[in-house]
């Protein structure tokens, strides 16, 4: 093991930034009405549920007004709907629809093929370390699930 593990674990990042890159790009194929950033946009609210719009719009690292045509394109195709939050009538709330569910499982899907994959590498008792390692590091970096990581 190297000294400093830091440029391997980045070259290994860089690696996997293409791996994530592609099957995002097939999951684009598959769902050919949407762009990258709308099936972000779903991961998001998969991964998270219903959502303030400014809180999407951080987690798609996009501003405020960035976020609108996005959801409105989401609305459109009938995979997002808009509601008002129960807790503050001023917040608009962007959620899946059913239909939208059924895209982001299916995402969801190819992102689960892949990290089997990946887990393959490793022993059925590194597996599990691995993960909750991985879990620490999105932690860390305050991922918590889909969205841009924050260096600290």
């Amino acid at each position: 093991m190297p000294a400093d593990p830091v440029p391997a674990f980045a070259r290994t990042l860089r690696a996997l930034s293409v791996l994530f890159q592609r099957v995002a790009s097939d999951a684009s194929s598959a769902h050919g009405a949407f762009g990258k950033q709308d099936l972000l946009a779903l991961g998001v609210l998969g991964v998270r549920g219903p959502s303030p719009m400014g809180a999407l719009a951080e987690h798609l690292g996009v501003g405020p007004s960035a976020v609108t045509p996005v959801v409105d394109r989401l609305e459109a195709a009938g995979v997002v709907a808009r509601r008002r939050s129960e807790a503050d009538r001023r917040v608009w709330l962007a959620e899946l629809t059913e239909a939208g569910r059924d895209v982001f499982e299916a995402d969801h899907a190819a992102y689960e093929r892949v990290a089997e994959a990946m887990l393959s590498a490793l022993g059925p008792d590194e597996r599990p370390v691995f993960v909750e390692m991985l879990e620490r590091i999105g932690a860390a970096v305050g991922q918590g699930g889909a969205g841009r990581s924050r260096p600290a």
